[in-house]
């Protein structure tokens, strides 16, 4: 029965298997209902009616003083959580979908994110859109399931109902596919940093990009302080061979109107003060990013997602200071060449992330207070760290086994679980890796090892497997109090005799 009004039920008896109560309607919640709807419930009153157990809200107050409410309404809540945040229409296409540990861990994550605002409020939406598309799909798909098997009792199946059902499988695995990626942290920032280039190229083409080659950006700062900064700027322009001397130069009051302006290869020279950042436009797959004296900050907006800066190409950034916001991580590159000079990292997720066959180039770079890793290098990077502090991170550098990853200089200290891990590529007895001493330890893993000071973390060095290093990223899972477990089961709380009220939706 659908709805558009609320009313209190009496619950008959309720289908655990099928999630299912049999219920009678008492009377609405409101009485100022239109006729016709006065009209249905009178006319229903002594119908039994079959309802999703989800629908129903327990009342406090029960005839029946031996029924456990409380209980009831927990283990209702649960079911109603589920099914609107961890299960998905498209996980009945699957032969066998097995909730475990990772698979729930995950949604919920996804969950604490939206709800967090870590995930931007547009990718929020669309994810929601995804599920309610999903859900009207898979409800379509029941109905021409339920049609044919009907029909084919009499060996006769329409030929359009199966070419529908075909189309409307692909159209749910095609919906998956753009879930998960929008799910994935690192595939939904690549899907949105395509956008912002894609509209940056726009510009250019309308000729909105300027053909100057450095772009300069000031903003409140003192005649004294300008001319200051300013008459460093030949020097700096001599080091860049990219540059010729006779290059044009223009100014800009802010970071994100001069990165709107640029193109690949353009050379940006921010001034000191405190700048705002959301995406880098067309220098994020090649560029220079420069900070002109002491003082240059760069703050990630939350309307940046979860990547503050996504680079590919050759680009480099020197003598600034980054803070991505909460949630975020600072620097992601996935192709070509990062050289990072004279960088500090301070908060965010993480420091940066080298990804696929990508040369990292990281010297004077201090990485300090970020929630997850502060130095990241995958399957493929190759890495040259030196002269780098790496502090106050929840673990320090983190590289996967087939990463090239040389480190000399580099202080890693006071890390809250590891200073260094290295996850081993398949499952294996990292045991008697981990009983080698810690500095003959990091020779054998790393390419080159001199001179760096790893001490004062939980662990200095750790090597992980595969499955150990999905169980340390995965959040802890909300669970109910140890006292109502003990006590009480949901099959114990699921007694017919429960009055119940029905919300129920129009749309």
């Amino acid at each position: 029965m659908s709805l558009s009004w609320r009313a209190f039920f009496r619950v008959i008896n309720v289908s655990r298997e099928k999630l299912l109560a049999e219920v009678k309607i008492l009377k609405p919640v409101e009485n100022d209902l239109a006729a016709d709807d006065l009209k249905l419930i009178e006319e229903n009153k002594n119908t039994q009616i079959m309802v999703p157990l989800m629908e129903l809200y327990p009342l406090v107050e029960q005839e029946n003083d031996v029924l456990d409410i409380a209980t009831t309404t927990e283990v209702v809540d649960q079911i109603r959580f589920f099914y609107k945040n961890v299960w998905r229409a498209w996980d009945l296409e699957e032969e066998k979908c097995c909730y475990d540990y990772y698979l729930i861990n995950s949604r919920l994550k996804l969950y604490r994110d939206i709800d967090s605002g870590i995930i931007p409020a547009s990718v929020a939406s669309e994810l929601r859109s995804l599920v309610k598309q999903a859900n009207f799909m898979q409800q379509e798909i029941k109905k021409i399931e339920a049609k044919s098997e009907w029909e084919g009792l009499d060996g006769e199946v329409d030929e359009l109902d199966v070419a529908r059902l075909i189309q409307l499988h692909k159209d749910l695995e095609q919906l998956k596919v753009r879930f998960e990626m929008l799910q994935d942290p690192v595939f939904r920032e690549v899907l949105i940093h395509q956008q912002q280039v894609e509209r940056c190229e726009i510009v250019s083409l309308d000729g909105g990009a300027s053909t100057a080659k450095v772009k300069l950006v000031a903003n409140s700062l003192t005649v004294t302080a300008l001319a200051c900064h300013m008459a460093k700027l030949p020097s700096i322009i001599k080091s860049l061979p990219q540059v010729p001397e006779d290059a044009a130069c223009q100014t800009f009051p802010t970071l994100q109107l001069a990165l709107d302006m640029a193109v690949q290869g353009d050379v940006v020279v921010v001034l000191p003060g405190n700048h705002s950042l959301i995406h880098l436009g067309l220098i994020s797959v090649g560029g220079t990013l420069i900070g002109l004296g002491k003082g240059v900050n760069i703050k990630g907006g939350e309307e940046a997602g979860d990547i503050l800066m996504d680079t590919s190409g050759n680009f480099t950034m020197k003598n600034i200071t980054l803070q991505p916001s909460r949630g975020q991580v600072g620097i992601v590159h996935h192709d070509g060449i990062l050289t990072l000079h004279d960088v500090t990292i301070e908060g965010g997720t993480g420091g940066f992330v080298g990804l696929g066959k990508t040369e990292l180039q990281v010297n004077q770079v201090t990485v300090r207070g970020s929630s997850a890793i502060g130095m990241d290098f995958r399957e493929g990077a190759k890495a040259s760290v030196s002269s780098c502090i790496v502090v106050d991170c929840t673990i320090g550098i983190q590289m996967e086994q087939e990463a090239k990853v040389s480190l000399s200089a580099t202080n890693i200290k006071e890390n809250k679980e590891c200073g260094v891990v290295v996850v081993w590529p398949v499952a294996a007895d990292t045991s008697r890796l981990n009983n080698i001493p810690k500095q003959a330890l990091l020779e054998y893993l790393l390419e080159e090892c001199v001179g760096n000071d790893v001490r004062n973390n939980k662990i200095d060095v750790y090597v992980v497997g595969p499955l150990e290093k999905q169980v340390q990223e995965a959040s802890s899972i909300p669970t109910t109090d140890s006292s109502d477990q003990a006590s009480h089961t949901s099959s114990d709380s699921m007694d017919s005799g429960c009055e119940f009220i029905e919300n129920v939706k129009t749309d």
